[in-house]
């Protein structure tokens, strides 16, 4: 008797082991299941893990190159510089905006982990872009320095950014590269 009980828990274990493996649900099921339930086709090098890429060079690598061009080369006289690094940033933006519809769609999660934070961050990305369209244009300020609103923005950006790669340290999720 004492036998039967231990074959039928094994049993018992066992199925529910490999039904559990059967029916988990992977990135490729998640996928599927938002692109019937949104009606759309998600391109195919959209994978969580290129998205988790594409969050950690924004936090690394684009903010040191922003901050580079801001230390170093944001007051030049030239529109030029202004322009490409504009267009940068809308790039970097679009790739992130993409990777959170996706993020959205599949796993319910955001780009920046939390609604607000990702919210946050693509306002502060926009508020930056609009200041460079600005300079293009030609706007001028009274101040002494015309790139002061521009770096607070971008100071806005940083800040943003540090404090959320700070809360994802804090989460055992390590943002460096």
């Amino acid at each position: 008797m004492k036998m039967f009980k231990k074959l039928t828990s094994l049993a018992l274990l066992a199925t529910a082991f490999f039904s559990s493996a059967v029916f988990a649900c992977d990135e490729q099921c998640m996928r599927e299941k938002a692109e019937a339930k949104h009606n759309v086709k998600f391109p195919g090098y959209l994978t969580f893990k290129y998205c988790d890429s594409i969050a950690m060079d924004f936090m690394t690598s684009t903010m040191r190159s922003l901050q580079n061009y801001r230390d170093n080369h944001l007051e030049s006289k030239y529109k030029g510089p202004l322009k490409n690094t504009k267009a940068y940033l809308e790039q970097r933006e679009d790739w992130l905006k993409e990777c959170d519809d996706y993020l959205v769609k599949t796993k319910n999660i955001r780009i920046f982990n939390d609604d607000k934070t990702t919210k946050q961050i693509f306002a502060t990305i926009d508020a930056v872009e609009e200041e460079f369209e600005a300079l293009i244009n030609g706007v001028t300020y009274s101040a002494d320095n015309q790139f002061v609103v521009i770096n607070d923005r971008f100071d806005n950006l940083f800040k943003q950014v540090e404090d959320h790669k700070h809360l994802m340290h804090l989460k055992g999720r390590y943002v460096v590269r």
